[in-house]
């Protein structure tokens, strides 16, 4: 007997099949024959976040277009006249399986009528599962970083911080570790700026996260997107996490902050101000990152770049700090030669030693690769050596002093142009400190700290760039 044959009470059970329809779990999408929306369940509402009053009438076409949804099953099952089972994304960034099978005239296979598509949620079980490959991803960059860190540094994220501007980056990245604001470190390569980032995050409350670089400059330009964002994942392949949700609750170096693309400017600058970044797939992702980043180029340098936003350059220049080059800071050259041997010594269970000559022919060179230089150099000594005495003649330093002299020549012929830097800078300096009157203000106002000011304004007098000035 049919059920609407049966009598039990008058029912009707096409009166409130659309009751029991809105009763499913499982969300039902119905569509006529053209492809227009006639009917969608409740379920389907709290499953894709749409609201029935702004689907009914539409046309699935005009929907995919859109962007309401990723892809439509219906218009599969219109085109194949076969069921069709695929992952769809809605416009709210939600997840669903879908089925969408035809529904035809009687047994004739050739009228169709309508189909309708049956709709499970899989937003959650989706998060859980790129969590977890996030997770995997994360732990795997995490310990390949933990690794690269131990054969650098066997463990050890302290610096070293002997002369007076050394000390005040210490005191700066201490400061730095407390507070969850962006920061700025400039000045040359190989200077320590990615060693002071790293200690801000060592000593902050992300510190059990992942400390992550971004090098721009190594990633092939039509690798980007997907490097940054990942690739959305489909029925047929697993998401592909990228580096901004791998660093997630942790901390991002970028390497040199004038090398960020402009089309990603953008993308940084809303994670920075609104801890949110448009995906790859066109949805919004919480992400919260700290970031950190290094340049060559001071600030002011950086503003006269049009490639870089200001606004994105905002953010970190409020808390920006020059980084010294090593022979600008000499106090920390002999600490930083006895701390990269004594971890040689750690690592080859040896001890050896410089001795007096070497210590000086080490203190009066210009280092003009910073630290990285001089840790090479130290590597490359220790292991030249015989016995535990590092000499003279086991540094190579005559080779060294020949190609800084050859580089300094071939630089005779670009004097001109660094004295209209050096003016151009000069007249900058002039100017703020005719104007505030004291060192404290004009520094502030050029975005650089008091000893620096005070540095380039002594060496632009014996320049003759400058007047001389009392200091107020």
């Amino acid at each position: 007997m049919n059920l609407q044959e049966k009598d039990s009470g008058n029912l009707q059970v096409e009166d409130y099949l659309e009751a029991v329809l809105d009763n499913f779990h499982d969300g039902i999408y119905i569509t006529d024959r053209e492809a227009n929306t006639v009917y969608l369940n409740h379920s389907y509402e709290l499953i894709s976040g749409l609201r029935k009053s702004e689907m009914i009438g539409k046309n699935m076409k005009d929907l995919v277009e859109a962007g309401v949804v990723s892809m439509s099953g219906t218009l599969s099952v219109l085109q194949s006249g076969e069921s069709v089972t695929s992952e769809q994304i809605f416009r709210t960034g939600k997840r669903a399986v879908i089925t969408s099978t035809p529904i035809f005239d009687g047994d004739d296979k050739t009228n169709l009528v309508m189909v309708v598509t049956l709709v499970r949620e899989i937003t959650e079980i989706y998060s859980i599962r790129k969590e977890l490959q996030r997770k995997e991803l994360q732990n795997r960059q995490y310990m390949q970083e933990l690794e690269r860190m131990r054969k650098e540094l066997d463990g050890d994220v302290e610096l070293v911080a002997v002369a007076e501007p050394s000390r005040k980056l210490l005191e700066f990245a201490r400061k730095m570790a407390q507070v969850d604001l962006p920061v700025l470190f400039y000045g040359e390569n190989g200077c320590g700026k990615f060693r002071l980032a790293k200690y801000i995050h060592a000593h902050s409350d992300r510190t059990e996260a992942a400390f992550l670089r971004l090098n721009f400059s190594a990633v092939p330009k039509n690798d980007l997107e997907t490097y940054l964002f990942g690739t959305p994942g489909t029925a047929e392949h697993e998401p592909q996490i990228g580096l901004l949700e791998s660093a997630e609750g942790g901390t991002l170096y970028i390497e040199e902050l004038a090398a960020v693309p402009e089309d990603i400017q953008g993308n940084l600058l809303a994670v920075l101000r609104d801890g949110c970044c448009v995906m790859k797939e066109g949805y919004l992702q919480k992400l919260n990152i700290r970031m950190i980043a290094g340049s060559k180029y001071s600030v002011q340098q950086l503003e006269q770049m049009a490639s870089v936003n200001n606004l994105l350059l905002q953010q970190f220049s409020l808390f920006s700090m020059e980084v010294l080059p090593l022979r600008e800071r000499r106090e920390d050259i002999i600490p930083l030669l006895d701390f990269f041997l004594n971890q040689y010594n750690y690592k080859t269970g040896q001890n050896k030693q410089f001795d007096r000559e070497s210590y000086q022919c080490l203190n009066d060179y210009p280092w003009p690769g910073n630290i990285q230089e001089l840790k090479n150099l130290v590597q490359r000594a220790a292991i030249i050596s015989t016995g535990d005495v590092i000499r003279a003649q086991d540094l190579f330093m005559h080779d060294r002093l020949e190609k800084v002299e050859e580089k300094q020549e071939s630089y005779q012929d670009q004097v001109d142009l660094k004295m209209e830097v050096a003016r151009f800078e000069a007249g900058y300096l002039d100017h703020a400190f005719s104007r505030f009157g004291n060192i404290r203000e004009a520094a502030a106002s050029l975005g650089m700290d008091s000893s620096t000011f005070v540095r380039k304004r002594q060496k632009y007098e014996q320049l003759g760039l400058m007047k001389s000035q009392k200091k107020k």
